[in-house]
């Protein structure tokens, strides 16, 4: 009978080493999930669809402080009477019915037009935020593809554990049945055993209810079904943050936050339209020259061609307009002030973010290597556990609780894990890291080589 708790010790081993198994290679699966997301995710492709459109206000804005050039060709029939007086009181009726063809180009050209030159810097202010936003939204897609990519993980890595916790109360259960067979064990711990078998299979069902939920969100955004994904190893140690202070992280993040630039922007965009506003006060000065060729213009022309060339300048002074500048530059001003002040609330949330993140970083390691202590004594006292039942001063109850704490301590250790690499993606994207290099650098830290020492 000494046999039987070695081999529920054998079992509960092989569940550690799954993870172990499970980590030969690693080919950068979350950088191709991330390639994938790019081409399908749904909500990144509106955003590309929005950059797009924010990309034409510029242009649109331009054309009008360029000239302009419009051709015009008409071709006109005209038929009717003509009646007139002639000599002795009568009068004498002509049958009209002729064409009266013309041509002309004309050309616009603005001199002084302040109202145009100021909605061009509010597009350019515009196309500002719009870059600035699909920034913001690229960080955003690494952000939902980082925690359905670790859900995905710690939801396999739950089921597997759970996986072996099942074959080693199943070991345990044949072992009461087999004690209460030869009269060493009672039906109390029969019944003990049953029970936490039902219950395990009941979490280990949870579980893969939750593993297939987790598949079904990452290929939500990939596009694509995920191979099965390498585990992280055993050895997982994340290195030391560069930059290494809280305020260097917090510069960084002011200076380069795509969230931070875009209210930057909506700040230049408000200030560019309050100098939009108050050019509806000043004067428009433009350019106008024509050319056109007609024939047959009236019945007093008839069979005569005019080709006429023009050439002047034309002013335009706004007097009155019932106060719709003054109240339309109050508004702008208004707009100005609260752009600033989301600008400035912007940027303390940031702070106070990042200084958040940097300390859960930081604290993060002694935590991992707390939770790496809690799972190293919860399997020496499994050991301790299985010898003391051996010998008779143990009882089944013991031995299955401490199972049960060996594995919850495995998956607890995991969860750490994947926490701890998640706010480290969320400080860099906080700090304005470039997408792809927060990709690859989550890349390194998941790859099973990088964390063997």
């Amino acid at each position: 009978m000494r046999l039987l708790p070695h081999r529920i010790r054998c079992v509960v081993l092989a569940g550690w080493a799954i993870s172990s198994l499970c980590s030969v290679a690693y080919g950068g699966e979350f950088e191709r999930a991330y390639a994938a997301a790019l081409e399908n995710d749904a909500r990144f492709q509106a955003a590309k669809a929005s950059l797009s459109s924010g990309q034409q206000a510029l242009p649109l804005a331009r054309s009008g402080v360029l000239p302009s050039v419009n051709a015009s060709i008409t071709e006109t029939s005209v038929q009717g009477t003509q009646q007139y007086d002639v000599a002795g009181g009568t009068s004498k009726t002509n049958n009209l019915d002729y064409r009266a063809p013309s041509q002309s180009i004309n050309l616009r050209a603005p001199l002084l037009n302040l109202e145009g030159r100021a909605r061009v810097r509010q597009a350019d202010a515009q196309l500002g935020n719009a870059e600035a936003t699909f920034l913001s939204r690229k960080a955003e897609l690494v952000d939902r593809l980082a925690v359905a990519y670790l859900q995905r993980m710690l939801a396999e890595d739950t089921f597997l554990s759970l996986h072996a916790q099942v074959h080693a109360t199943v070991a345990q259960r044949n072992l009461m049945r087999r004690r209460f067979e030869q009269g060493e064990g009672t039906r109390t711990e029969v019944a003990e055993a049953r029970a936490n078998l039902s219950l395990t299979m009941a979490q280990w069902a949870d579980s893969k209810d939750q593993m297939v939920n987790a598949r079904e969100v990452l290929n939500a955004i990939t596009g694509a079904s995920q191979p099965f994904m390498t585990r992280l190893g055993d050895e997982f140690s994340p290195p030391p943050l560069v930059p290494a202070t809280l305020k260097e992280w917090q510069e960084k993040a002011v200076s380069a936050n795509p969230d931070v630039e875009a209210r930057r922007y909506l700040v230049e965009a408000a200030d560019a339209l309050v100098a939009r506003s108050n050019a509806g006060h000043m004067p428009r000065l433009d350019l106008v020259a024509s050319v056109s060729n007609s024939r047959n213009e009236s019945v007093n022309s008839l069979n005569q061609s005019v080709s006429q060339s023009a050439i002047g300048l034309q002013l335009n002074i706004p007097i009155y307009s019932g106060g719709a500048v003054k109240a339309a530059v109050t508004q702008a001003l208004a707009e100005k002030t609260k752009a600033e002040a989301e600008w400035l609330n912007e940027k303390r949330s940031l702070e106070v973010e990042v200084n958040r993140l940097y300390q859960v970083i930081q604290t993060g390691k002694s935590k991992l290597l707390a939770y790496e202590d809690v799972l190293d004594a919860s399997r020496t006292a499994l050991e301790g556990t299985l010898k003391g039942q051996a010998s008779g001063m143990r009882t089944n109850a013991d031995v299955l609780e401490a199972v049960r704490k060996v594995f919850q301590a495995q998956r607890d250790l995991a969860q750490a894990r994947y926490d701890h690499i998640f706010q480290r993606l969320r400080l860099f994207n906080k700090a304005g890291v470039p997408a792809d290099s927060v990709v690859s650098y989550i890349d390194e830290l998941l790859s099973p080589q990088r964390n063997t020492p």
